[in-house]
């Protein structure tokens, strides 16, 4: 592997890319990853601490004992990444609203915050993570979110990825909302919004609607009323990442269906996966392949 000097490294355009000759990463030359110098070192800390608001102790530990041990895990979770960065899904803040890791919900929502989310937006990314994480979530966030708060109207927006916009009338089955209720004729038009969207319907939606009808009309109240600002992809980004990450395959199909149909390009959506297997690890790629393989195969970007 060719040796180029860090201060080099750090002038190529595009940011970290191997296949450039760019192997700096949040300040780690990963080119080398039995050597370490004290610049890396500053310049790792210095990273977490300006982008991300935080120190992260647990990874810092690593400096000064193994760092070969931290250099291949930051080369293998880099590898994950846009090499044109773009906020994404950010199914990581459930996750950790859900395990009471306050200081990773406040990683989290530094990172929107850097990445140019307004009020609205980041609220709404809130959400999503809700629907998951629960009041347990809700107390971590609340806690993780004290003295940090999101403008209005940011001075450089958020930037998505290429064709991401709102959408709220991709969410809308026809249901009517005034009732909790759902009779037979929701109920076609929920299976027939599921058909046309994504090609076929989830088991748990047959299940609910004959069984509890009302809870899954509620869900999609929730579901169907959410995102008013963000653009519609964050949502079955932000799932998939979350069910990959948690290892629950039932979320996995209908959240891949549902990129390919919103225009998440095959490409983004692997992304999403590989770096949900930061916390998934391969089981989960295992899992991926058995429920949503099929769907990667015949899927032309």
């Amino acid at each position: 592997m060719p040796q180029i000097a860090l201060s080099e490294l750090r002038k190529v355009s595009g940011g970290f890319d191997p296949s450039t000759g760019n192997w700096v990463h949040r300040g780690l030359d990963l080119s080398r990853p039995t050597e370490i110098s004290q610049e890396e070192i500053d310049a790792f800390k210095g990273h977490y601490g300006s982008q991300f608001g935080v120190a992260m102790n647990g990874l810092d530990w690593w400096l000064d004992r193994d760092p070969e041990v931290l250099k291949r895990y930051r080369l293998y979770c880099s590898l994950t990444l846009r090499v044109e960065p773009a906020v994404m899904g950010g199914g990581t803040l459930a996750y950790y609203m859900l395990m009471g890791y306050v200081k990773g919900a406040r990683y989290c929502m530094h990172s929107f915050l850097n990445d140019g989310l307004s009020r609205a937006q980041a609220l709404e990314m809130i959400a999503i993570a809700f629907v998951h994480a629960g009041p347990r979530g809700m107390e971590t966030i609340a806690e993780a979110m004290e003295g940090l708060d999101f403008p209005e109207n940011p001075e450089i927006p958020a930037k998505f990825p290429a064709g991401w916009a709102p959408d709220l009338a991709a969410f809308r089955s026809g249901l009517d909302f005034s009732s909790i209720d759902l009779d037979s004729a929701e109920k076609g038009k929920l299976y027939d919004w599921f058909l046309r969207t994504i090609g076929e319907i989830p088991p748990y939606v047959r299940f609910m609607a004959e069984h509890r009808p009302q809870l899954l009309k509620t869900h999609r109240a929730r579901f169907e009323n959410m995102l008013y600002v963000l653009p519609k992809q964050v949502w079955p980004t932000a799932m998939l990442y979350y069910h990959v990450m948690s290892r629950v395959a039932e979320g996995v199909r209908e959240n891949v269906l549902l990129c390919k149909a919103w225009g998440v390009s095959k490409s983004d959506t692997l992304d999403v996966i590989g770096n949900a297997l930061v916390y998934g690890q391969m089981e989960a790629a295992t899992m991926v392949q058995r429920e949503a393989g099929d769907v990667f195969d015949g899927w032309k970007d």
